[in-house]
């Protein structure tokens, strides 16, 4: 059987570790080959040898300090997801020719060459939801404290058509946001600000597990998220509203374009019709990006196109992931080595972790 290892960055607060999560756990549920797991930093770069292929989570922020040019000649056969694709660019972000087979989390993106689209990969649950219903609608939202999110616009579509309505707004603060506590406040006081009387705002900033997530996203009537923002990559949060199996609303913008191939956004969908019309569309989705059907699909092309020379290729039993020459830990490291004996000590202190 084939082996496999997927490398994800270390565990963290932040939508990227999660969504390389997700695809490793859709990834074991294969039968034709076998998948390992490991969590990778600057600090702790050692990863087992001896596989047939290694799937990376590769993010030019989580990842930064890896140097990708060499690891096709140093491991073999490597693929990587890319999380962050621009319409028609999943190229935007990562490196075209360093990887054998590109995984890119978009199902619009154009196939070709040796890159693949696959959807926002749905994990299946083991615990029981309970879709509550409430007196008052109660429209939630929630996401890291980054510009674009929109909750701003969520308070003035619910004051559009609810005279009375609950808000509910979870901010938690990201590891890799930058002030995320400062701006995840200054977004909860304009929400609060904007809300007219009768629309209740209520702002929270837990950092849910999944399961939590899911259950928080049924408690809602409506799962609302309008982001404004120009970047790539497609939203995360969706994920969760999906599978707890309640209407959703989103923005028209190119963050849901995979929501928007199959659900009118918003305000071409009001917020009351999408309570009344969106569920079946949820459920749709949640049919066609079922975790089953993320890892026969990876199943499929792994065992089309990794070469036969690779099956039980055998390398030493550790590999050293490789820093980019040019980073500041490699330049520190250098100095490091050179002075060993004499300033160790004093250059571990300033070099961050």
């Amino acid at each position: 059987m084939l082996r496999g290892l997927f490398i994800n960055n270390k565990r963290a607060k932040d939508s990227i570790f999660e969504s390389g999560y997700m695809v490793y756990n859709c990834l074991k549920l294969s039968k034709k080959y076998q998948v390992d797991y490991c969590e990778v930093d600057i600090t702790n770069r050692e990863i087992k040898s001896g596989y047939d292929f290694y799937f990376f989570n590769y993010h030019p922020v989580t990842m930064s300090w890896l140097e990708t040019r060499n690891l096709k000649k140093e491991l073999g056969f490597v693929i990587t997801m890319i999380l962050e694709v621009a319409p028609n660019d999943a190229f935007i972000l990562c490196p075209e020719k360093h990887f054998n087979i590109y995984c890119a989390l978009d199902p619009t993106i154009i196939e070709k060459n040796n890159l693949y689209a696959f959807p926002r990969p749905l994990e299946k649950i083991n615990f029981q939801i309970t879709n509550k219903v409430n007196e008052i609608p109660v429209i939630g939202s929630f996401g890291f404290a980054t510009k674009g999110k929109g909750f701003q616009q969520v308070v003035e579509a619910v004051n559009k058509e609810f005279d009375k309505a609950i808000v509910k707004i979870n901010i938690p603060y990201g590891d890799f946001v930058p002030e995320s506590e400062k701006y995840a406040y200054l977004l909860s006081e304009t929400c609060k600000k904007i809300a007219k009387p009768g629309i209740e705002v209520i702002v929270t900033h837990d950092f849910m597990s999944k399961e939590q997530l899911i259950k928080w996203c049924a408690s809602n009537t409506l799962n609302c998220f309008l982001y404004d923002r120009n970047m790539p990559g497609l939203a995360a949060t969706t994920d969760q509203a999906i599978i707890s199996k309640r209407p959703l609303s989103v923005s028209d913008n190119d963050t849901f374009r995979h929501i928007t191939s199959y659900l009118p956004p918003y305000p071409k969908m009001s917020l009351k019709d999408s309570i009344e019309k969106s569920l079946p569309i949820v459920e749709k989705i949640e049919q066609d990006w079922m975790c089953d059907k993320f890892a026969a699909k990876f199943e499929n092309i792994i065992l089309n196109k990794l070469p036969s020379e690779f099956g039980g290729k055998k390398r030493e039993e550790l590999f050293i992931l490789p820093i980019k020459k040019n980073s500041f830990r490699n330049k520190i490291e250098k100095k490091i080595n050179k002075y060993k004996h004499k300033f160790k000590k004093i250059l571990l202190k300033v070099v961050p972790n």
